[in-house]
């Protein structure tokens, strides 16, 4: 069984589960991907795990309708033209094509279904989806004529397929992983002469919890929300610290708005190679997310051992957080929700929260995710 995965960008998050998929296939996984699109370290490291079955595709062109500088969901369209991507299907002549959501290349996957099964992997709920004009849904539908399963993240994913006429398709889950295992021993390598070292220059004084936050400074990500509340949080428990790791739109705002608190850390935009540094001190991880589909930063720190919170917003709630025991859910849109998660943490065992989180995680790896895909695969493929 030969696949063709169309995927015009991707984070390196995801290449374990491609190399996984190569591997369980006897080699013959491909990925079909856009050079212009992926930053050049992702690029060096696809050839690294596919070799010659990494395709690189250029000169993409885009038609953009909306207003792109929005971060939330069906705030624009993005029409993508790339060439050579129905070649590369044809030359690679693979038995599946599995490709990305809806729009994007899944064009490509449907025009080439001819004799061939197809994928979708989707990852949208019926909460991102609130604000989806009417032939956005109407046009998926149709597309969906021609799937013949999906690969998704969890639970609200599957309904929200299931409420547009999916129900019967069959569907893989726990298709979104992080590099858990690479965080985890990245952690646990850190020294406490790293940690000490790493909180005397951002000058954290002992004593207190360290909260911290890794994502784009942009209205979705709530992060506007979470300091406000802090800034009443830190009157109570001035010992405590927040790490905000990330850059974006609101950087300066939020800098000019809490700067002057001493407990709220701002770091910039830190490298995925060195965000184990930052996990390594804090106590807890905080993603107060208003839109995800399934935010990647959760199951980080819970691989690295951390109790963690999140909202009813974020896709992956339902099967990572265990109310009070790994971490808590909470609504950034309501302060005392929010004040309430923070103070939670003070009267909780951190190590023991921190254990069920990797217990927790430890059934999303991109092995688990590799094999869940193949298998549904090859289920597909023995179906006339």
């Amino acid at each position: 069984m030969k696949i063709l995965w169309l995927c015009r960008w991707f984070g390196n998050y995801r290449i374990p589960v491609y190399a996984a998929l190569n591997e369980l296939s006897g080699g013959n996984f491909y990925m079909a991907y856009s050079r212009d699109a992926v930053s050049p370290l992702v690029h060096s490291q696809m050839q690294e795990a596919l070799g010659a079955n990494a395709i690189a595709l250029e000169k993409e062109k885009h038609i953009v309708i909306g207003k792109p500088d929005s971060n939330f969901a069906n705030s624009y369209i993005d029409i993508p033209y790339q060439k050579g991507l129905l070649k590369a299907i044809s030359s690679v002549d693979p038995d599946v094509i599995i490709s990305d959501g809806f729009f994007q290349w899944t064009f490509a996957a449907v025009l080439k279904s001819r004799r061939r099964k197809v994928c979708v992997f989707y990852e949208r709920t019926a909460f991102v989806e609130r604000n989806a004009p009417r032939w956005r849904t109407y046009y998926r539908k149709l597309v969906g004529r021609f799937v013949d399963a999906f690969l998704i993240n969890g639970s609200l994913t599957r309904q929200y397929l299931d409420s547009m006429g999916f129900a019967s398709r069959p569907k893989a889950e726990g298709c979104m992983v992080a590099d858990c295992e690479g965080l985890s021993r990245a952690v646990t390598a850190c020294t406490d002469a790293d940690k000490s070292a790493l909180r005397a220059r951002l000058g954290i004084e002992p004593g207190g919890l360290v909260y911290l936050f890794v994502g784009q400074l942009v209205e979705r990500k709530g992060i506007k929300e979470l300091l406000e509340a802090w800034e009443k949080h830190s009157v109570r428990y001035p010992a405590d610290t927040i790490i905000v790791a990330g850059q974006g739109v609101l950087e300066q705002q939020l800098k000019e708005a809490h700067g002057h608190n001493p407990s709220v850390k701002f770091v910039g935009q830190v490298s995925y190679d060195c965000i184990h540094e930052y996990l390594a001190i804090a106590d807890v991880s905080v993603m107060p997310t208003l839109e995800d589909n399934w935010s990647l930063v959760v199951p980080e720190a819970m691989a690295c051992g951390k109790p963690v919170a999140t909202t009813p917003y974020n896709g992956c709630h339902v099967e990572l957080i265990d109310e009070g025991v790994n971490g808590h859910v909470f609504d950034p849109l309501q302060q005392e929700s929010t004040l309430r998660m923070l103070d939670a943490f003070h009267h909780h065992d951190l190590e023991a929260m921190g254990r069920r989180s990797a217990e927790i995680v430890a059934r999303y790896t991109p092995r688990t995710a590799a094999e869940s895909i193949y298998k549904l695969c090859q289920e597909i493929t023995r179906k006339q």
